[in-house]
């Protein structure tokens, strides 16, 4: 079985200590403060813009700012993009399904990709009319540490999406983004015609250039690879998808929170999503997925399930819950998820923008929708807040009302500190005690090793006396890469005597998972993953057995 080499870099330990097969670039140090003036793009159509990659090599500058683990919130001008939707946005784009695009609106879009990819690099985040595709890939991986396995998730993407959505637009596509729907094809998805040699290409082998297709090596299409210099692509995926109802029942169908909803990024419909299509390729490497375009029909996917939950409850809009991983230097010991999310804070990568500029897809930043397809089962899910019933078919104007977002949160509330850490030394050995809100977990380290950093979920370890040197593949040898507290969630699956595995006909099958080898590899949270794998399995049981929970 085979899952998530992905979610290797998706935790934070990983991403900093270069073990994705990837290398990270070399900007690190973050900001928690909001700039006093913010710039953005507004305008829904972009003049058509021409140019040309001049040179594969690229040059970056990046500034080093000194900051501390303490939150300040935004006193800053409001962004203008967060301009409520009745205003302006009377038009929304209608983001489709690949299937819903003629033959020759697919090779428009292949078009107007290649042609963001053969702009040089502009080294900026806030003008997409400039930005190439290496842009996209190169703040991805910069920022992979921040963007994923915590809060920031969903509107991280969901920003970088609308900006390569108008880098697109300032080429000439008017078509919006396009989403590839999974879930209506969990295992008959390579032999859609997106994976034909007419357009995406199909599978090919680790460290071969894509075989065929509008991107492959043959056509000469390459892109900013980890070493600074243009590359071919690759993808290597196979197994089998999260489905559309296994999507609905697992996220959709019961989660009243922000939180609830986006789950475990690493293992859920989104991780699995990257590794069955990209496998040890560029797909499935967490850092530099961008440099495959179907990174952008994956997403995109994500995002209208994102954008389907919010439509269920009017205060879903702008649910925003959990903790983010601190904005600051990598080498400080605080650096786990312990900074409770704040939405006027500024997102990562995305230069003007806040978490709360792109939770409305009605308002006029954003101005966009999702088509129907196959993959939108219907399903039921918990009743709204104010007592509503949920809206589950947001394509019904007869049940779908004019929303209006509730109040964000207030410009000048303070994000409290979540996480606090304090060493205890013995004379054979170094324990350390992290506390995390109201968990407090005690570690006992090996001989011989030392704290790396220190998280409220683990803690990255070190060989003694190795300085501040970050962490490499090597070094995992003398020391694990990390340590985890006692698991307190069941994480071996005990099937009810009622319900049966899936069979050769059955309707609904286990979506791939990491193997134990590939977890300790990789030192990813074995406990969290099996835990998810636990949940997806019982439900795929119950739903082959029409048993509704």
């Amino acid at each position: 079985m085979q899952l998530l080499s992905l979610a290797v870099c998706l935790l934070a330990v990983a991403v900093q200590e270069g073990i994705c097969g990837g290398a990270v670039p070399a900007a690190t140090t973050k900001t928690t403060t909001k700039p006093s003036t913010t710039t953005t793009t507004t305008t829904k159509a972009i003049p058509p813009v021409t140019t040309t990659k001049t040179s594969a090599t690229t040059t970056t500058t990046t500034t080093t700012t000194t900051t501390t683990t303490t939150t300040t919130t935004s006193t800053a001008t409001p962004n203008p993009t967060s301009t409520p939707a009745a205003t302006t946005c009377r038009n929304p784009t209608i983001r489709r399904e690949w299937n819903q695009l003629s033959a020759t609106e697919k090779n428009g879009y292949i078009a107007a990709v290649k042609r963001i990819t053969a702009r040089p690099r502009s080294n900026q985040y806030a003008d997409p009319t400039r930005m190439s595709a290496d842009d996209f890939s190169y703040t991805h991986a910069q920022n992979a540490h921040w963007a994923h396995a915590n809060a920031e998730f969903l509107v991280f993407h969901r920003a970088m999406l609308r900006r390569y959505e108008q880098a697109l637009e300032s080429v000439g596509w008017k078509g919006g983004l396009v989403y590839l729907d999974e879930g209506a094809v969990p295992t008959s998805w390579q032999t859609l015609d997106l994976f034909s040699s007419s357009y995406f290409g199909s599978m090919g082998s680790r460290g071969s250039c894509l075989p065929n297709g509008q991107f492959s090596g043959q056509s000469g299409y390459k892109v900013l690879g980890s070493d600074g210099t243009q590359k071919c692509i690759s993808r290597c995926g196979s197994g089998t998808l999260w489905s559309a109802q296994l999507v609905a029942r697992s996220s959709l169908s019961s989660s009243t929170t922000y939180d609830e909803f986006r789950g475990d990024d690493t293992s859920n419909f989104h991780g699995s999503g990257h590794i069955v299509m990209g496998g040890q390729c560029d797909m499935g490497n967490s850092l530099w997925s961008p440099r495959d375009p179907l990174f952008y029909l994956h997403h995109a996917y994500v995002d209208k399930l994102y954008w389907k939950w919010q439509q269920l409850c009017p205060n879903y809009v702008t649910d925003y819950q959990g903790y983010l991983s601190s904005g600051v230097n990598p080498n400080n010991a605080l650096l786990g998820n312990s900074q409770p999310v704040n939405a006027t804070l500024p997102l990562d990568s995305w230069v003007g923008l806040t978490a709360a500029d792109v939770f409305d897809t009605r308002n006029d930043f954003l101005c966009y929708t999702y088509s129907k397809s196959s993959g939108d089962v219907a399903y039921t899910a918990a009743q709204c807040k104010n007592g509503a019933q949920p809206n589950t078919n947001p394509w019904n104007t007869a049940t779908t009302k004019k929303r209006r977002a509730p109040a964000g949160p207030k410009k000048n509330e303070a994000a409290k500190a979540a996480g606090s850490y304090d060493f205890t030394k013995t004379n054979n050995s170094t324990q350390v005690t992290v506390t995390c809100g109201k968990k407090t977990s005690t570690y006992t380290l090996p001989t011989g090793c030392e704290a790396h950093k220190i998280f409220c979920s683990h803690i990255s370890l070190k060989p003694i006396g190795s300085g501040k040197k970050v962490r490499t593949k090597d070094s995992i040898a003398t020391c694990p890469l990390v340590l985890r507290p006692a698991c307190d969630k069941v994480t071996t699956y005990t099937r009810p005597s009622h319900l049966k595995p899936p069979g050769p006909g059955s309707l609904h099958k286990y979506p791939t998972v990491l193997t134990d080898e590939q977890i300790q590899d990789r030192g990813m949270d074995h406990c969290s993953i099996r835990a998810s794998d636990v949940k997806a399995m019982q439900l795929v049981d119950e739903m082959n057995a029409a048993v509704v929970v």
